[in-house]
């Protein structure tokens, strides 16, 4: 027998279908029986593409991306220049002041950009043309966040779209199973009654929150105690979903204890079973009995190197809240805005402090660290001061900071903690403490170079 969609059973012009947009993580993850054009195709155009693009800010903060395109997401951005705020469209801040980029400021009355390029244009004279100095000049990015987008329909689609496939493609579903109608309904036309709901627990955020790798995706399914079969959806470590998949485990679905991290380094960590009696059987089982002396015995695991352990360990003894104590809401509250909008200023906060994060903003300003940086005085984007003043220690440890595992000792004994809250403050200590040191171009490039030999992990 051919294998068919899982939404419509055709056999012909199948394709892979990314489970999780290719824009929206490094880690690929694939379902190979999705008609190519009506299922696969046309999903990007009736809901996909909207929330890329306004979750534009989050992949590039997070150094995702696409693998179609050599460029990162870029994001609508107001830059306040001296009194005037003009609008940008940018995929790095490097952008904003080199190379022939104009902006427009937002009443429409100036254009700031390269004075070369500026006096190209043909209105252009010495009396409505005037050259400014950025770098002795305050200057502050803002960036809309449109937090309606974790609350909309095309959200909902397309993480009902996600926990469809991928429970599908865990349980090898080859074809189109009348039993999915209602989730197949909801996402090819956006009706088939309650399918996708808002996690509200604040519980079940702390949980994966501290099990999870920073930025990454979570997925993991559970019969609900009504015996459905639901996917609950951790997207970036902003918000978490719930997905009726179906209203009963299916003959032909033998795993529904699933749980996949897809990092963002692109590893994934996944493990499955039937059932939860049979996860804590083979859980228990991973482990024996070892004598370690005064008579003491520890459970040790049997393979030392096994990954899933510790996602098992969380899976089984927070059963009872997947369970029933989801908290399931169908509009946002209150409490659930705040906990994403939480989330999402950690997360962009933690960007800062990764290789990746900071070998990416070495490339981007590497022209300038050969030329010489020169700090802005009235400088005040807080993000923009931490990443330079990383390089800065760095600089000044003398080879001691040999890797990202000493930066994060170094940070930690600094700042007197394992999370770090970039207030106005502690940017404006920071900025001061680099200016008041003569050589801190110097540091700043010499942080830059040794930043830029280390490898990923």
């Amino acid at each position: 027998m051919k294998n068919g969609c899982i939404y419509c059973g055709v056999t012909e012009d199948l394709s892979k279908s990314d489970i999780i947009p290719d824009a929206l993580t490094n880690a690929k993850m694939i379902n190979p029986n999705v008609c190519r054009i009506k299922h696969n195709n046309d999903f990007s155009d009736m809901f996909e593409a909207e929330v890329i693009q306004k979750l534009a800010l989050i992949t590039n903060e997070l150094d995702i991306k696409s693998s179609k395109g050599k460029n990162y997401a870029s994001y609508e951005s107001i830059i306040t220049v001296g009194d005037t705020d003009y609008n940008a469209k940018i995929t790095s801040e490097t952008e904003l002041f080199g190379g022939k980029k104009k902006m427009r400021s937002v009443d429409g009355k100036y254009l700031l950009g390269p004075i070369d390029e500026i006096k190209k244009i043909k209105a252009a004279n010495d009396t409505n043309v005037s050259e400014i100095d950025v770098n002795q000049m305050e200057i502050e990015k803002r960036v809309p966040l449109d937090l309606s987008v974790f609350f909309s329909m095309a959200m909902y689609r397309m993480v009902a779209k996600i926990g469809f496939e991928w429970y599908c493609a865990k349980n090898k579903v080859m074809s189109k199973i009348d039993d999915f109608t209602p989730i197949i309904d909801f996402i090819t036309r956006s009706n088939g009654g309650k399918v996708v709901s808002i996690v509200s627990n604040p519980e079940i955020y702390a949980l994966f929150n501290n099990m999870v790798n920073y930025g990454s995706h979570a997925l993991l399914s559970y019969v609900s105690k009504d015996n459905s079969v639901n996917v609950i959806i951790n997207l970036f470590g902003i918000a978490i979903y719930n997905v009726r998949v179906c209203d009963k485990p299916l003959d032909g679905c033998k795993y529904n204890v699933l749980f996949q991290e897809l990092t963002l380094d692109a590893k994934h960590i996944c493990f499955s079973d039937t059932d939860i009696e049979n996860l804590q059987e083979h859980f228990i089982n991973s482990f024996e009995p070892t004598n370690i002396g005064d008579g003491l015995t520890a459970m040790i695991p049997k393979d030392m190197t096994d990954k899933t352990l510790k996602y098992k360990l969380m899976y089984v003894t927070n059963y009872e809240l997947f369970f029933e104590k989801l908290n399931l809401i169908d509009e946002p509250t209150q409490e659930v805005i705040t906990l994403i909008l939480n989330n999402i200023q950690s997360l962009l906060q933690e960007s800062a402090i990764t290789i990746r994060g900071l070998k990416r903003f070495v490339k981007e300003h590497w022209k300038h660290f050969e030329q010489g940086i020169r700090l802005n005085p009235k400088g005040t984007n807080k993000k923009s001061i931490f990443m330079f003043y990383m390089l800065f220690i760095i600089g000044q440890s003398n080879g001691k900071i040999k890797n990202i595992h000493d930066l994060y000792t170094v940070i930690k004994d600094k700042f007197s903690s394992d999370t770090i809250n970039i207030s106005d403050e502690m940017s404006n200590k920071l900025h001061e403490e680099m200016l008041s040191n003569e050589s801190h171009s110097e540091l700043m490039t010499k942080g830059a170079k040794i930043i830029e030999s280390w490898s990923f992990e």
